[in-house]
């Protein structure tokens, strides 16, 4: 019983050490042994023994600086990924379609694709389905599984996610309750899956893919169409478990507002998401409430959507701008409850919204009354991240188990 013990725990040990080692070389690009033992304070003859079975199963390559060692003129070997050999999935499923990327672990894309999904219903067994065969013929139209090793499949949807067992526990309407999507594409594609919540994937994106120290206690906060946020925390090793989903959204912001669909009153997201907003001007529009938006929409109201309130709120309609800066107001006072509630190190804000200077003027001033801004800032990956979160967490996996498959 003591040898089976030792000797899970040695496997463990070294799973551990290669896993420290891919990601630390994943992190600066290339590195060299010496430099690899220094920052993992491990000894060169493990670090030796380690990277020369990685680079034997391909994992990891040797390349030259012309920065010269310790020995005059010589070149430095460096470790590198060995990353076109390998490639990864991402997929985002929201209420309405479903978007596709495959990259390599240098995140150069192989293909992307989005499809819509209102045919389906919202019934898991055929969106499921809908993705597999979507997904199957990209493979195959981009000979992927000729010419790469398929690390695993990463996905991202709404709501809240088992991410332990694969499953999406409530998706708010994109299907049902307690769908089993890892069992569902593992058994299809033969390969790990990893299912986590879209805020999750997209702060894990965050953090993974900007090769920077990554704060040990982070707030992530994705504005558009709703609210949503997810909070990092850990102490040694960083894992895609250690994103814990925040229902920002459903904080309540004003005791006297209307209705959620969550069965509270007043929650952020009756305020602040893209559809009360577009409900509010629909309420009042008219050619003298909201000459200039009256205009962009041809006085109809199914034109109301976000990109024409943006523009309307730069020309100055003044209905509009008071109603997207009621949003701006409470959308802080959110941002200034969490960071009470938590005490994070920074804040991170993404959403398309973010990209509009007015609107981060606003939001700016706003925050300055409420908290202090010094913790808060805008996300480097901007929009960018809804599939390229998910495939950084299979990648992440893919490491963090070593380099094995």
């Amino acid at each position: 019983m003591r040898q089976n013990s030792n000797g899970i725990n040695m496997l463990d040990v070294k799973r551990r050490n290669r896993s420290s080692i891919l990601n630390l070389v994943h992190k600066t690009g290339g590195i060299s042994r010496k430099d690899i033992a220094g920052r993992l304070g491990l000894t060169p003859a493990a670090i030796t023994l380690i990277t020369t079975d990685l680079i034997g199963e391909g994992v990891l390559l040797e390349s030259s600086t012309d920065q010269a060692s310790n020995r005059k003129g010589r070149k430095e070997v460096l470790l590198e990924i060995n990353s076109k050999k390998y490639a990864a999935v991402g997929i985002y499923i929201s209420r309405h379609k479903l978007r596709f990327l495959c990259i390599d672990l240098n995140n150069t894309v192989i293909f992307e694709d989005t499809i819509h999904t209102a045919d389906c219903h919202q019934k898991a067994e055929l969106i499921l389905n809908k993705l597999s065969q979507t997904l199957n013929t990209l493979l195959e139209n981009y000979d992927v599984k000729r010419t790469k090793k398929l690390v695993g499949i990463g996905v991202s949807v709404n709501g809240i996610v088992n991410t332990k067992d694969g499953i999406s526990v409530k998706s708010y309407n994109i299907w049902e309750s307690n769908v089993y999507v890892t069992d569902y594409l593992e058994e299809e594609f033969e390969v790990p899956v990893l299912l986590t919540n879209n805020i999750c994937s997209l702060a894990h994106g965050e953090c993974f893919l900007s090769h920077l120290d990554h704060p040990d206690d982070m707030i992530f906060i994705k504005y558009g169409p709703g609210v949503g946020a997810a909070r990092l925390y850990y102490e040694n090793f960083l894992s895609i478990s250690d994103f814990k989903a925040i229902q920002l959204g459903h904080l309540i912001v004003d005791s006297n507002g209307v209705p959620c669909v969550c069965g509270n009153q007043g929650c952020l997201e009756t305020i602040a998401s893209y559809d009360s907003i577009e409900s509010t001007l629909s309420d009042i529009m008219s050619r003298d409430t909201t000459p200039i938006l009256y205009q962009l929409t041809m006085g109809m109201k199914e034109n109301i959507n976000i990109e024409n309130i943006i523009k309307a709120y730069d020309a100055g309609d003044a209905a509009v701008a008071a109603t997207l800066n009621r949003s701006i107001y409470y959308l802080a006072v959110a941002i200034k409850n969490i960071i009470c509630l938590f005490n994070p190190k920074t804040v991170i804000l993404y959403g398309e919204l973010f990209e509009n200077g007015n609107f981060r003027q606003v939001l700016y001033m706003q925050l300055k009354k409420y908290t202090d801004t010094e913790k808060v800032s805008f996300s480097h990956y901007n929009l960018q991240l809804e599939t390229l979160g998910p495939a950084s967490t299979i990648i992440h996996n893919f490491y963090d188990n070593g380099g094995n498959l």
